[in-house]
């Protein structure tokens, strides 16, 4: 491909940009994983300064979105309260881990510009329904949304009616595997609002773990869902985002029917007792723009992030977050219909010239793509 035709393309992508600025009214979403604030269970591991390190160093990578949405692993609680989902001989032999937040962290949330957060997971109880519920009333407090199990929120920017629905794996969940339930779901509530997206935990757990199959994923014996089956069924049904996590470390995007997917966001700011070597410390903001009359995606980035210390996110300036997932997506998912661009913007590749594939385009640019052999070293 000659530089000519490079810069050429580079011009229609740039233009079909600016051209839906100007026509299409956009909803604007910011989007990560995982979120553990520090725990004094398993172990007690606590961030310095009452959590405002977060806020210095995560604050601006999360501003200017309507909906700012994050899964929160565990459970804001007061000293007295006690974790009740682990008996005492898994606690012992460190088989299963009960994530206890004090509760004094909780406005590090709205610091940071969170408006709706996800609790349909595998930690959401780990104090029981007493931690569940307190957890809700401290949320509620500080103004922010929260996606119970079996439940939605809801927002509304400029007359657009926003749901956001859960689904997991674990409890009282809506089930992800239960696909017959789920469309029905998503059928009944698409009536409801205009734009639907559909929040889920699933799916297998850690660095081997990474890449995105088309089958059931099992974790220590845990039915875990299908959960490219799961996101394409709920797309079907009428939804028009998918927000995946659960895993602990990024998986592929794709742009299925015109409505984007990410399978797995991994951990964005999990303090202490948790895994943050290699691919697991790798993270990403997604901040999407989907169009506020149908829903489709228009164009996004990736704003590359790492944890550093026992959990701190930072700015990753090496776009690591952003290669691994290009680098996914383009081998778990070869016809994902999304073009990667400039180490951080991501389009529908129908912006293409049908000539032309993506992954040629990729190869011109020469774009850092993590190779599958390093994926398994970490």
């Amino acid at each position: 491909m000659t530089t000519t035709r490079l810069i050429l393309l580079i011009g229609i992508a740039f233009l079909f940009n600016c051209f839906n600025q100007n026509v299409t009214a956009q909803i604007k979403i910011n989007a990560v994983g995982d979120i553990m604030l520090g725990s004094v269970t398993p172990k007690k591991i606590l961030p310095p300064e009452k959590g405002k390190i977060f806020v210095k160093s995560a604050k601006d990578l999360l501003s200017d979105a309507d909906i700012v949405f994050g899964n929160l692993e565990g459970t804001f609680i007061t000293e007295d309260m006690e974790p009740e989902k682990c008996s005492k001989r898994s606690r012992k032999r460190a088989s299963c881990y009960e994530f206890g937040i004090p509760d004094y962290l909780a406005p590090v949330l709205m610091e940071l510009g969170f408006n709706v957060l996800n609790q349909d997971n595998n930690h959401s109880e780990d104090y029981g329904y007493k931690g569940y519920r307190f957890t809700q009333e401290k949320l509620k407090q500080l103004g922010i949304k929260f996606i119970p199990k079996q439940g939605y929120d809801e927002f509304e920017v400029d007359s657009t009616t926003i749901g956001i629905v859960a689904f997991g794996y674990s409890g009282n969940s809506n089930n992800i595997s239960d696909l017959k339930k789920a469309k029905n779901i998503i059928g009944e509530l698409s009536k409801r609002f205009d734009i639907l997206i559909v929040s889920f935990h699933g799916g297998a757990e850690g660095k081997d773990a990474v890449h995105l199959k088309d089958t059931t994923e099992t974790f220590f014996g845990e039915n875990r869902g299908n959960v490219y089956q799961f996101a394409h069924s709920v797309i079907d049904a009428g939804a028009d985002m998918v927000i995946g996590h659960g895993p602990h470390v990024l998986r592929a995007m794709e742009i299925y029917k015109n409505k984007l997917i990410a399978y797995s966001l991994g951990n964005f700011l999990t303090y202490g007792n948790m895994n943050l070597s290699g691919v697991n410390s790798i993270t990403v903001i997604l901040k999407a723009e989907i169009d506020s009359k149908n829903g489709d995606f228009i164009k996004g980035k990736l704003v590359s992030v790492r944890q550093i210390g026992n959990g701190i996110p930072i700015l990753d300036k090496t776009n690591n977050g952003f290669n691994l997932i290009k680098s996914l997506t383009l081998e778990d998912i070869p016809k994902a219909h999304l073009f990667f661009l400039n180490n951080d913007r991501i389009y529908p590749s129908e912006i293409i010239p049908p000539a032309i594939k993506p992954i040629e385009l990729n190869s011109e640019l020469k774009l850092v793509q993590i190779k599958k052999a390093d994926l398994h070293n970490n």
